[in-house]
């Protein structure tokens, strides 16, 4: 495969219900243009042997997609954040986006719908992102950028999107990493550094991606950590309540 358009990049560590969830929702995508799946797998060894036994039974016979199942441990990777550096500076295609164990696409078009804003980027480092629709439990439910909102260019301002619907080009993605010692704030450091050295910066103005709060990108914080973030000033309150959120 010579033209990969789009990296899927999914972190995932003995959840392997949660894993189902993602590899139906990218084999439910329509499409006809090529991406690349990597996955960066931290389970014990029966539990990386299933997940690839679920990759065999679900998408072996998929056109168009390049699986890598990367045992982490093997590969002597740690962490989160770690890992999404690994991943991203393998990666062969034009565009990368993570979505990570227990995160899901919203429908079987959204990925259609990156790849066709992605045809129009007019800049080789070029951010393209939509809705998140946050998911806490049944009953509370909300989409991140709101959908009433008018003026994304001064949202950009104060906020930053889920990691989950951001698809960066190739070249910016891996201009800047995470860094390791921000620790769980590591994610909103790399995401305005993106953000504010991105060439162009377009906007979807419709859910693209389904991110639960139990997923593997939502790591539980502790009690120390999450008293160092209320009183943070630079962090918006939305993150700072998303944090209460994991941790309760």
């Amino acid at each position: 495969m010579k033209n990969i358009q789009i990296s899927i990049i999914t972190l995932t560590k003995n959840n392997n219900l949660k894993f189902l969830n993602t590899l139906l929702s990218i084999r439910s995508q329509i499409r006809s243009f090529e991406i690349e799946w990597l996955i960066i797998d931290g389970s014990n060894k029966i539990q990386y042997n299933k997940n690839k036994n679920l990759i065999k039974k679900y998408l072996i016979e998929i056109d168009k997609i390049d699986i890598k199942n990367i045992n982490s441990k093997k590969e002597n990777i740690e962490g989160i954040f770690p890992c999404m550096n690994y991943a991203k500076s393998i990666s062969n295609g034009k565009f990368i986006i993570f979505l990570n164990s227990g995160d899901t696409f919203f429908d079987n078009n959204s990925l259609n719908i990156y790849f066709k804003k992605s045809l129009k980027a007019t800049s080789n480092r070029s951010l393209i992102f939509g809705q998140a629709r946050i998911i806490a439990n049944k009953n509370i439910i909300w989409y991140f950028p709101g959908k009433r909102l008018k003026n994304i260019k001064k949202w950009i301002k104060y906020f930053e999107p889920n990691h989950q619907t951001m698809l960066i080009s190739n070249k910016l993605a891996n201009q800047f990493n995470f860094k390791i010692k921000y620790n769980i704030i590591s994610d909103g450091y790399w995401k305005r550094k993106i953000l504010d050295n991105a060439g162009e910066v377009i906007y979807i103005k419709t859910p693209l991606v389904n991110f639960f709060l139990d997923g593997v990108s939502s790591s539980k914080p502790s009690k120390k950590i999450l008293k160092e973030l209320i009183i943070n000033d630079n962090i918006s309150f939305l993150r700072k309540f998303i944090f209460i959120i994991k941790y309760l």
